[in-house]
């Protein structure tokens, strides 16, 4: 489902808010200034790129594609990065749903619809990342919302039918019949 074509401008502005390193951020200040605190926040920029998959700017325009290039070099830097210091560690590296946090299972799903994503060898190697900690094909949660952890659909340590939906859409947009 596309957005109607009268909320145009809308994406434009938000478009028009990027970072200079292709991503979005947050305006938040933390005590301390580095060269990393000046970078785009990568969970913004995946949930942004998130909501751009509803729209016909999906894999046609270079803005997004700088996005998704800024997530992408987070993957090799690893260190916190943006004014909110979003990380790729250990917090990171496991799965939680439903999508509240920046998570290897997020950002997995987020990217899987971008197409220079999929042929990027850090994509990849996130993609084989969550493949590892998948259970007959199911997604394992690990680390719950607290405020989530007793609902069904998202208690630690149990498969997730819902999550694992995420999973077969991920697949399908890797594999296409």
């Amino acid at each position: 489902m596309a957005i109607p074509g009268r909320h145009a401008a809308d994406l434009e502005a938000i478009l028009a808010k990027r970072h200079d390193n292709g991503g979005w951020r947050c305006n938040r200040k933390r005590l301390g200034v580095s060269p990393d605190t000046h970078n785009s926040n990568p969970w913004v920029t995946l949930a942004t790129l998130d909501a751009f998959q509803f729209t016909r700017r999906l894999n046609h325009d270079a803005r997004l594609d700088q996005a998704v290039g800024s997530l992408l070099d987070h993957w090799d830097a690893r260190r916190p990065l943006g004014p909110c210091a979003f990380g790729i560690g250990t917090i990171f590296n496991t799965t939680g749903y439903p999508f509240l946090r920046y998570n290897l299972f997020f950002y997995v799903y987020v990217l899987s619809f971008y197409d220079i994503a999929k042929k990027d060898a850090r994509f990849q190697a996130a993609w084989s990342a969550l493949g590892s900690k998948l259970k007959d094909g199911q997604v394992v949660i690990e680390n719950p919302n607290r405020k989530l952890a007793q609902l069904s659909f998202c208690r630690q340590g149990e498969p997730s039918a819902l999550a694992s939906r995420r999973i077969r859409k991920i697949e399908k947009n890797l594999f296409p019949d």
